[in-house]
């Protein structure tokens, strides 16, 4: 009887080892898996997407007169260049047809699948030319910072002082962009009425003009840059963290030519009460203030 119960000791005891070893073997080839996802996502990932942007940057940087033709001969979707100094934003910016109209959102100017996407112009609402007035730009915020992730920074008051320029170079023309408004905006229906920021050519100057007065009211802060109705701007957009499905979005106006690049920062100032999607202000359980819907000033 003890030999019987001292053999199923000994059974359950190899039966337990094994079931450790088994445990212990899992266990390391879930480490090494894991290990290899972060390399390859941390560091892999980035080098080769930092690789292909140096090659395409180099070909950008040694043409000086902004001749597109080599960047052009990579890929007929390019449409410009975007920059901001001193921040990562300094990418092509690509446009796809209509069948696809967000093919760059999870592919690189190579068309090559990346999860950092493009910046790229959306052609739901019309494909990019010339006579383009408002060029909606869009773009990941990265975790990693990379794509449009800066553009969260410009909530900060000193961040926009920083950095007010955006530089934008089209197939058509270079262009340096003073920035006029940032808002909080929301792409979902459950959070509100969604603010149409999307047009780009106008049938009007006062259709125009009433989208920028819509956008002032929205911006938070407040930015002395006047907009004209023959004056050209551009729209950046990107993932925001505020509520579900919000947006941050820079708005630029074109420097005019023979005009200053200086922005009165003394009369700049964040905005008190700034227009939020109305589910920003259900969050809060506070009344959603009334504005006018019309255009009174630039």
């Amino acid at each position: 009887m003890m030999t019987e119960q001292h053999d199923k000791n000994n059974s359950n005891n190899n039966f337990l080892s094994l079931f450790k070893k088994i445990i212990l073997i899992f266990s390391i080839i879930i480490f090494c898996v894991s290990g290899a996802l972060l390399l390859k996502y941390y560091v892999i990932n980035p080098y080769i997407f930092n690789k292909k942007l140096d090659n395409i940057k180099k070909i950008k940087d040694k043409n000086q007169n902004r001749d597109f033709t080599e960047l052009l001969n990579i890929n007929q979707d390019i449409k410009g260049w975007i920059k901001i100094n001193n921040t990562v934003i300094d990418y092509p910016v690509l446009q796809s047809s209509k069948d696809e109209p967000i093919f760059y959102l999870d592919r690189n100017f190579k068309k090559e699948k990346d999860p950092n996407g493009s910046i790229f112009i959306n052609s739901y609402t019309g494909i990019f030319d010339s006579n383009t007035q408002n060029t909606v730009m869009h773009g990941h915020s990265m975790k990693s910072g990379k794509m449009f992730s800066a553009l969260l920074k410009y909530s900060s008051l000193d961040y926009f002082k920083e950095h007010s320029i955006v530089e934008f170079d089209s197939i058509y023309q270079p262009g340096k962009w003073k920035i006029f408004a940032i808002i909080k905006t929301n792409s979902l229906e459950k959070h509100g009425k969604i603010f149409n920021y999307f047009t780009q050519k106008f049938d009007s100057q006062e259709d125009f003009l009433d989208l920028i007065y819509e956008i002032k009211i929205r911006s938070i802060i407040n930015i002395p840059v006047e907009v004209l109705p023959d004056d050209k701007i551009i729209s950046l957009s990107t993932c925001s963290y505020e509520m579900e499905g919000f947006r941050t979005v820079v708005f630029a106006r074109k420097i005019r030519e023979n005009e200053s690049e200086l922005i009165d920062f003394e009369n700049t100032e964040l905005n008190k009460n700034p227009l939020m999607p109305e589910g920003w202000y259900r969050a809060r359980k506070i009344k959603m203030p009334k504005f006018e819907h019309r255009r009174k000033s630039i």
